[in-house]
């Protein structure tokens, strides 16, 4: 059977729907800051995991490992349903939930052949021991002790993605304050668009280093 490209399919499936979200969105006050809350919970996972993994290089059971098998992929469905909830609409909601789903279950059983084939034994009992999503209160016995990284997280592109998401949390209160709530510019607002454009920079910023990091390996 033919490989399916989970991570292309995420292109037709979650991507167009942020050309919709606007037009779909009805956003309160609440929903708003719970949505961002949860935004920032996710990616706050996001953050710890990366500065533990090593991309496949070495078994990583350390930090959130110890604890859940996919902390990268359970900080994207956090981060994604507080997107969601901003938007306080149902359908979006069960479609989130429908797409993340499809999309990460063929993903993780695909990681998971990998892994094993890779890792063996070992791999076997972190898989028996460790749930996939849904973090267990007991730590991995055979966990590793090593501590976080900053600069893994860094090398791992995790900065991109933390402008990316904050570049997209100040959106959302930007849009909610200026063309629904229509409140014009205020402290608030002028504030949002004063760090749309710091993180909209470092965004930038973080992608140039990132590629010629990359294009420096492929010449060495």
């Amino acid at each position: 059977m033919q490989k399916i490209r989970f991570k292309k399919l995420r292109l037709w499936m979650v991507y167009p729907v942020f050309i919709v979200y606007p037009f779909l969105a009805r956003i309160t006050d609440a929903s708003l800051w719970v949505g961002i809350a949860v935004e920032l919970l996710g990616l706050g996972m996001r953050f710890w995991a990366s500065g533990y993994i090593s991309k496949s290089r070495v078994l990583t059971t350390g930090g959130p490992y110890a604890y859940v098998r996919n902390p990268l992929y359970l900080g994207n469905f956090i981060v994604g349903l507080g997107v969601v909830i901003v938007a306080n609409n149902m359908w979006l909601l069960l479609y989130y939930f429908l797409s993340f789903l499809i999309l990460y279950a063929g993903t993780i059983r695909e990681e998971q052949h990998v892994l094993e084939e890779k890792f063996g034994a070992p791999y076997r009992e972190y898989l028996r021991s460790v749930p996939m999503l849904f973090p267990s209160l007991r730590r991995f016995s055979k966990a590793d002790t090593q501590p976080f990284s900053m600069r893994q997280s860094f090398k791992n592109g995790e900065f991109i993605r933390v402008c990316g998401f904050l570049l997209l949390a100040v959106f959302l209160f930007l849009w909610y304050s200026l063309f629904i709530k229509k409140e014009g510019v205020t402290t608030a607002t002028l504030w949002g668009i004063i760090l749309f454009v710091v993180f909209s920079g470092l965004l930038c910023f973080n992608i140039i280093i990132r590629r010629n990091s990359e294009r420096r390996v492929h010449t060495t």
